[in-house]
């Protein structure tokens, strides 16, 4: 099957769906991160088409941030529907459920301050090596 990488709301809509726990769009946000660090780690290759940005909480994907910005800090709505499960593989999304699972057990506070080597204020563009580099802990 081949692979290609994906985009940051499909990837969204696939975890909100998934999720055991009610997310915010901040918590969101932190989900999408270490979802494309644990990805790095195991297959070496990015997942997320979009750029993170380093906004004033950490890595921040600004379609996804825009999309679900009403809600401010409440839960964002279930969807009906996503697409990922039958663009990726099965073990690409083992890595995927396994991630929300992990990020689920924890508090907002806690994947703050596990993904804080990307905080800035000036929103500016985080280089997809760098977070390759973390990812791989170079």
């Amino acid at each position: 099957m081949m692979n290609s990488m994906v985009n940051a709301l499909e990837l969204s809509n696939y975890i909100l769906k998934n999720s055991d726990k009610e997310l915010s769009n901040l918590e969101l946000q932190k989900i999408l991160y270490f979802i494309e660090v644990a990805y790095i780690k195991k297959f070496d290759k990015h997942l997320i088409i979009d750029d993170f940005e380093a906004w004033q909480y950490g890595p921040i994907i600004r379609s996804v941030y825009y999309e679900y910005r009403n809600y401010g800090a409440n839960s964002i709505d279930k969807p009906e529907d996503e697409s990922l499960s039958r663009q990726l593989t099965k073990e690409e999304l083992e890595v995927i459920d396994s991630t929300i699972i992990e990020c689920n057990s924890k508090s907002y506070w806690e994947l703050v301050e596990k993904s804080n080597s990307f905080k800035g204020g000036k929103k500016e563009v985080i280089n997809k090596d760098l977070i390759r580099k973390e990812a791989k802990g170079e």
